[in-house]
């Protein structure tokens, strides 16, 4: 069996995940990892699965589209071979990033790319400027894997310097600490 990977995209609803999952076992693949989440009303999730020998990514595809169109279910589809490529680094380290402070254009990609020069990859990245804050309030949360050969304390000058350039507050903390501060005790 050859490895897809299938992503599908479109509005959320009761029996989305149903008929993403019921349509691809139909298809004789079988499910070995999902990232699903929902942004507003939207739902994403991408899919890795095993798909049958005889069956092409423009079959399968094909009998995707089909098949939500059928249910009617409004996702776009997008399949293509799984490679199994990877980013890698040596001796890498998990951290979380945390940037707050007034919303403007341009912050996703400020702090990013601070990361990217630094050859940091981002894992998860969640943004939310919440629409009951009158004074337009962004929080970014990035689950990064910095490579052993960056040294933290130059990631965190590049990332502080950016951060003040757009006046925000930014926090970077190995991801085992982050988790220990955050975990919610029992009351």
């Amino acid at each position: 069996m050859k490895k897809v990977v299938v992503s599908f995209l479109g509005h959320d609803g009761p029996g989305v995940v149903h008929a993403v999952s019921s349509l691809l076992t139909g298809l004789d693949c079988n499910i070995n990892e999902v990232s699903q989440t929902i942004l507003h009303s939207e739902f994403a999730a991408i899919v890795i699965a095993e798909m049958p020998d005889g069956c092409t990514i423009d079959l399968l595809q094909e009998a995707l589209v089909k098949g939500l169109a059928e249910r009617q279910i409004d996702l776009s589809v997008t399949a293509r071979l799984y490679d199994g490529r990877s980013w890698s680094a040596e001796n890498p380290q998990s951290f979380v990033v945390t940037a707050d402070g007034p919303d403007q254009k341009g912050l996703v990609a400020a702090i990013s790319g601070i990361l990217g020069e630094y050859n940091v990859n981002i894992a998860n990245l969640k943004a939310i400027v919440p629409e009951d804050q009158p004074d337009g309030y962004a929080l970014i949360v990035f689950e990064v894997i910095v490579p052993g050969s960056v040294e933290l304390s130059t990631l965190r000058a590049a990332l502080n310097a950016k951060a003040e350039e757009l006046s925000l507050r930014v926090s970077v903390q190995h991801r085992d600490i982050f988790e220990a501060v955050h975990r919610v005790q029992p009351v």
